[in-house]
């Protein structure tokens, strides 16, 4: 890591860093951070809050990743507002930025680091300077050909013509199947890394199973079908870089809508090669993809209408659900080696004590 320039520094003027020159791999990782570590290395951004005053200057905050964890930074500015405010819009969510001499402190029961501009800063980093495999987390390759492996059998089982036809549409496609085995399914909340989405959508097909097999009359081709494809939107919503955010269309539309909208084109692709669709087939499993949230109030433009739909959406919730409590459970173990520790629940909106021990 190069240092910081041997300049004589006039008062009021921001420590800058010298640009790295060729690719470099990370060495501190955040998960191996520590109270009281000096920082210096690079990081993706993955939230930015704007710029605010207080006693002696002006400040800013950040959330930063790499693939083992993340954490949140502030900057500490003096009194020239604009000077922060520029340093601040130097760089967006998903870019890379290097950290010189920021302080690894504890906030609230969680690591934090503390970078003053007398001593410290920070800067964008240009592409050529970084390995995107060090800030996204991701399943081994092995793990992700053994979960496509378990959806590709679910698709050879599938009796019903139509919707064999309409899979194989899909999957028959090189680039979508890319994109099916490496989407993440969140920013944060649950299975937020490249191959979560396969992941989860594995974890929901096996639940749709057990639940088909516990309940007779159950249309088990229809929910499998649903299950492989209930996240499909999550491939357009989801750009990854060297971060995980939004697409301008996942932002407007969500990946609900955007699902339902990619199935029906596919329908229409097969009728105008001749191969029938049936509307009611059509409907149902339209409806199970715009219901699978299950609630208006979890962005679900329908609620279960039929039998199907809700054994969807009990699956989809329940492996986000587990999936996001161990994630919790995991972050917490990070911070702490005590059996009990108050974790943040989004869903709760609060810190809530969570036994960390083992079973």
């Amino acid at each position: 890591m190069s240092d910081l320039y041997n300049y004589d520094k006039k008062k009021d003027e921001q420590t800058m860093i010298e640009t790295d020159t060729g690719k470099r791999k990370k060495e501190q990782y955040i998960e191996n951070l520590r109270e009281g570590d000096v920082v210096n290395d690079l990081f993706a951004v993955k939230v930015k809050n704007a710029p605010r005053t207080y006693k002696r200057g002006t400040w800013f905050s950040l959330t930063i990743t790499d693939k083992t964890g993340e954490i949140d930074v502030k900057f500490w500015g003096g009194d020239n507002k604009d000077r922060v405010k520029r340093l601040f819009d130097s760089f967006k969510i998903g870019d890379v930025i290097q950290i010189r001499l920021g302080n690894v402190e504890i906030y609230e029961e969680k690591p934090q680091i503390s970078i003053n501009e007398n001593t410290g800063g920070m800067r964008r980093c240009s592409p050529s300077e970084y390995d995107v495999s060090d800030f996204i987390p991701a399943l081994e390759k092995d793990r992700i050909k053994e979960l496509y492996e378990v959806v590709k059998k679910e698709i050879k089982n599938i009796e019903n013509e139509q919707l064999k036809n309409l899979i194989n549409l899909f999957f028959n496609d090189k680039d979508f199947v890319k994109k099916y085995t490496h989407s993440p399914s969140a920013i944060t909340h649950h299975h937020n890394y490249v191959g979560g989405n396969l992941e989860h959508s594995v974890g929901v097909i096996r639940l749709c199973k057990n639940i088909c097999e516990m309940y007779p009359g159950i249309n088990k081709n229809l929910v499998i079908v649903g299950a492989i494809l209930h996240d499909i939107g999550k491939l357009k919503e989801y750009v990854t870089t060297a971060a995980i955010d939004k697409t301008a269309e996942g932002n407007f539309i969500g990946h609900i809508v955007m699902g339902d909208r990619w199935i029906r084109e596919k329908i229409d692709e097969l009728r105008n090669s001749g191969k029938s669709f049936d509307q009611d087939l059509e409907d149902k499993l339209c409806h199970m993809i715009l219901s699978h949230h299950g609630k208006y109030e979890f962005g679900s433009p329908r609620m279960p209408k039929i039998i199907e739909a809700c054994v969807l959406h009990q699956a989809d919730m329940m492996d986000s659900h587990v999936k996001n409590y161990i994630q919790m459970m995991e972050e917490g173990r990070k911070n702490t080696d005590d059996d009990w520790a108050f974790i943040w629940d989004s869903d709760a909106g609060r810190k809530r004590p969570m036994f960390l021990g083992g079973s």
